[in-house]
């Protein structure tokens, strides 16, 4: 029986699925299965897929038509796991060779955490850009991990291990509610069940930004970030410190979404009204300042600012 099942999503990644599988075949750690998860793909990485599955490299699963932001396919691959932790590796990422055995060695270590985190590094045109985390590595409570997260996206999709029955008690991945934003959504949602989590400040995968093209697509800006919804969805149950975390996250995140709007010159005004003025912090307050200026000047003040 392995111990972790790598879910990979695949639609459409023909250009870059063979160099994210060869990733995986290159861990140091070696008990684990791999679930690809094919979403209906048109460019051949179906059929290339195939073959992987053919040479017993991974396990192959079919869906008809590709799910915004892959959650179905995400979920559909945790179903069919046999493995007690779950991983999940976009098709057009990189992982380091040493990804799984970090994690095997924390699962190891604290048998009764249930989510374990990496770092991760952005990549742009074959660069590493700077990290700006500035998380302690060990295990953090509820309070800590909110905290962390109100500074900074300190968990990825690619970045995360958790324990399959709690992925599932927490309803999996939201498929059809986002087009994007919905990682962000159930990570929060899992910190706020959580008593405690593991932090690695190793990085150990990569993402690359040339490939995110879910991230330009300007209809999956509609609407308030989702993160929104866990507010009313898992506040009730929290501390009065910890609700206060969870508001400055959603703040961030309501803000650094309103940022791509304003952008794209789309209207934040629904963004500016979900915010909870009473969690904001200093540079809450300054990026909002900064929203209020009108378009053309707003992009002009940011290259200055820059």
């Amino acid at each position: 029986m392995p111990l972790i099942s790598v879910v990979v999503p695949v639609y459409n990644k023909i250009a870059t699925l063979s160099a994210s599988l060869e990733c995986l075949y290159q861990q140091t750690f070696r008990n684990f299965e791999i679930i690809a998860v094919d979403d209906g793909s048109t460019d051949g990485s179906l059929e290339l897929l195939q073959r992987h599955e053919e040479a017993g490299e991974l396990r192959l699963y079919r869906r008809e038509a590709p799910g915004p932001g892959g959650y179905a396919a995400r979920n559909h691959g945790a179903e069919q796991a046999r493995a007690m932790w779950l991983v999940f590796f976009d098709a057009d990422d990189l992982l380091l060779f040493d990804h799984l055995s970090c994690f095997a060695d924390g699962i190891s270590r604290y048998p009764e955490i249930e989510l374990f985190v990496n770092a991760y590094q952005k990549m742009e045109d074959h660069q590493r850009l700077p990290r700006v985390e500035d998380i302690p590595a060990g295990v953090l409570n509820r309070h800590e991990a909110l905290a962390a997260f109100a500074r900074c996206d300190f968990i990825h999709m690619n970045g995360a291990c958790i324990r399959r029955e709690r992925f599932q008690a927490l309803g999996g991945f939201p498929v059809e509610r986002y087009r994007r934003g919905g990682d962000v959504y159930f990570w929060l949602k899992a910190l706020c069940a959580l008593e405690a989590i593991h932090y690695d400040n190793t990085v150990t995968s990569l993402w690359l930004l040339d490939h995110s093209g879910v991230t330009r697509e300007k209809s999956n800006l509609m609407n308030v970030h989702p993160s929104i919804d866990v507010l009313k969805e898992c506040e009730k149950s929290l501390t009065w410190h910890d609700r206060r975390q969870l508001r400055a996250a959603v703040n961030r995140k309501v803000l650094s979404w309103a940022v791509e709007k304003k952008l794209l010159g789309l209207s934040i005004k629904q963004d500016l009204a979900s915010l909870k003025w009473g969690s904001m912090r200093l540079r809450h307050w300054l990026h909002a300042a900064m929203l209020m200026v009108p378009q053309p000047y707003y992009s002009r003040l940011r290259k200055w600012l820059k």
